[in-house]
């Protein structure tokens, strides 16, 4: 793990399910911290003050990094948290941006229900943790951008999605089964959820 992905988890871990909020900021983030999660302040008294509350509303936290990686100075982390003894379950996708010391500069994050199964059986967090084809980063991050520009931007035609995914398209959606079938019904629905 690099000095950025352990930053990122440092934060996660001693921050948050350990309950040191202060400390871990101090110790992981850089000469600023700016915050894109609704409700949580830039900074790091943002961070104390947001967490602070939460730390004592949710004494019991089983915080798990499922999986993560670096790209250049971004970090993405994909987490678990069950707290209270599982009275609320959350699935995290959080995003950072570092600077050149692997501190912690910049979060974005996305937040949602844990879901024990889906339509096809997974689970929120199931599947491959570990990435195996390194030689096929470039080539991938060009079909998710292609994918994200024709099919769901502004602009973009949904009937497009069968030139990107696969018809065994694996889908850890709490409400949307596997394959090519329901993914495309999804990006060709009348409200169109998956519109950027």
């Amino acid at each position: 793990m690099n000095n950025k992905l352990a930053n990122a988890t440092a934060l996660y871990m001693e921050g948050i399910r350990d309950g040191n909020a202060r400390q871990a900021v101090e110790k992981y983030t850089g000469d600023r911290y700016t915050q894109h999660s609704t409700g949580v302040r830039d900074g790091v008294e943002g961070f104390v003050e947001f967490f602070e509350p939460f730390l004592k509303r949710n004494p019991e936290r089983d915080i798990q990094v499922i999986r993560g990686w670096t790209d250049g100075q971004y970090v993405f982390v994909h987490a678990f948290q069950s707290l209270n003894g599982g009275e609320s379950k959350w699935v995290t996708a959080d995003f950072f941006d570092t600077d050149e010391n692997d501190k912690i500069l910049e979060h974005w994050d996305v937040i949602a229900a844990y879901a024990d199964s889906t339509p096809s059986g997974h689970t929120s967090i199931d599947g491959p943790t570990e990435v195996t084809d390194l030689d096929r980063t470039e080539q991938n991050k060009a079909l998710v951008r292609a994918m994200i520009e024709d099919v769901l931007m502004a602009g973009g035609n949904p009937a497009n999605v069968d030139r990107y995914i696969a018809e065994d398209y694996i889908q850890h959606n709490a409400e949307v089964p596997d394959g090519l079938g329901p993914f495309k019904a999804l990006a060709t629905a009348p409200d169109r959820p998956l519109w950027y």
